[in-house]
């Protein structure tokens, strides 16, 4: 997503204070944890329990919100959630949890949204006819996907009475659950369904990226294409105009004609191509830099390479990882802004040598990051695999690199919602080349 929009206080309030955010499709909303980013930067966790649309949106007037989330989880006492791995307070009492399937399918355009309607629609008909959960709704989140919320009527787990193995019976009940869709083939999110403490965009909120609103659909339209509907769905007024296909298209560059000389052993060079290839630098600062190149031919298939390369940025604590394929090889970015020696004195010479090479002898290494342009015809183009390594993102502790968020975004495979400070400028070291 290419355009960036830029939200003020009166925009965000003119809407908010002007309509009503529809709870009602929670059992108790004051049961639910809230939880907002902020216009001027942090999360805010709300410190009150929200029994209704005003008192929420009486919180957001210190702070207007770019989105807002809801937990799947209720609880007996949802104010100051201690953390999971928190033994020196009780533990939360967990009184119920909804099954939420997510369904992304990037970037945000509208043959990218169909394809996730169509995932979305099948999931749907695949959960009434092969299990016993009551979907209550259908969410558009705003951008790139749909939520399926539903109820388990299976309540075992909530009778065990001690609350840390409630909590972990819940968890294994859905992950069982998780398991089937995915063995299924169901394109989801394979963190939030069986996630307790996960938070949801809240229906009737703002998505930040897009300006469109999360919004809890009709029944039938889930069975309809999104041309027949999306005009339908709410947007605030500087809303982003969703495109038809998929906004990153390199245009075709007209190539000098090519003048071989053929020796008498006929030897003919590589063809010559076009691509665009991004810098790691980060640019506006000295002396950062993200982590942009192929992963090594050696380390096997798509599936291995981006495994190898887990385990590896696991042990260093860089995380998340945008992966890429072009069929053959997987292309890793972190869009952390890392200090350029710790970067080099953590990577192995021989499995990143051109990365190493250039980023010692020109302070920053050249990485393709698209198809090859030969003559008419595209080769090799680059397609979005996953972001992986938000388990331990919290972990590393370098900032977020702004050009390289935004190249992931524009590659279709956006960075979700991030906390921490963010170096660099907005401008994406990119350009054209033509090699052999």
């Amino acid at each position: 997503m290419s355009h960036v929009l830029s939200w003020s206080e009166d925009d965000l309030s003119s809407y908010y204070f002007d309509r009503e955010i529809d709870l009602s499709w929670l059992n108790k909303s004051s049961r639910h944890q809230f939880r907002w980013k902020s216009l001027k930067g942090p999360w805010i966790t709300s410190d009150r329990r929200i029994s209704s649309s005003k008192k929420l949106i009486e919180l957001f007037s210190n702070s207007m919100p770019t989105d807002v989330y809801v937990s799947t989880s209720s609880w007996l006492n949802p104010i100051n959630l201690p953390r999971i791995k928190d033994t020196k307070r009780p533990s939360p009492i967990l009184l119920d949890h909804l099954v939420v399937f997510d369904i992304d399918i990037r970037p945000f355009c509208i043959i990218r949204l169909e394809e996730a309607r169509k995932a979305t629609f099948n999931l749907r008909n695949w959960l009434i006819e092969n299990t016993d959960i009551k979907i209550r709704h259908i969410t558009f989140s705003g951008s790139k996907g749909f939520h399926i919320i539903a109820d388990d009527p299976d309540r075992e787990s909530f009778s065990e009475p001690d609350p840390v193995l409630r909590e972990e019976k819940v968890k294994s009940q859905r992950k069982q659950l998780l398991n089937q869709v995915i063995e299924a083939g169901h394109p989801v999110d394979k963190v939030v369904t069986a996630d307790t403490r996960r938070v949801i965009r809240l229906p009737g909120t703002i998505h930040g990226k897009t300006g469109w609103i999360c919004t809890i659909l009709n029944d039938e339209w889930i069975e309809l294409p999104v041309n027949e509907w999306i005009n339908k769905i709410p947007r605030h007024e500087s809303a982003i105009k969703i495109p038809k296909r998929p906004p990153i298209r390199i245009p075709k560059f007209s190539l000098p004609k090519m003048n071989l000389r053929l020796t008498s052993k006929k030897i003919v060079s590589p063809p010559q191509y076009t691509s665009l290839e991004l810098s790691s630098h980060v640019s506006g600062t000295n002396d950062r830099s993200a982590f942009v190149s192929w992963l090594p031919i050696k380390w096997g298939d798509i599936r291995t390479s981006i495994e190898k390369s887990q385990e590896l940025f696991r042990q260093l604590n860089l995380a998340p990882i945008a992966y890429f394929h072009d069929h053959e090889r997987v292309l890793a970015i972190i869009p952390r802004a890392i200090p350029r020696d710790f970067l080099l004195s953590k990577l192995s010479q021989k499995d990143f040598k051109n990365f190493i090479y250039e980023t010692r002898h020109m302070n920053h290494s050249w990485t393709r990051v698209s198809g090859r342009l030969i003559g008419e015809n595209w080769e090799g183009e680059i397609e979005p695999v996953t972001v992986l390594g938000y388990d331990f993102s919290d972990e590393c502790l370098h900032p977020w690199s702004a050009p390289h968020l935004e190249i992931c975004s524009r590659l279709g495979l956006p960075i979700r919602e991030h906390q921490g400070d963010v170096s660099g400028s907005d401008k994406v070291p990119i350009r054209v080349v033509i090699r052999r």
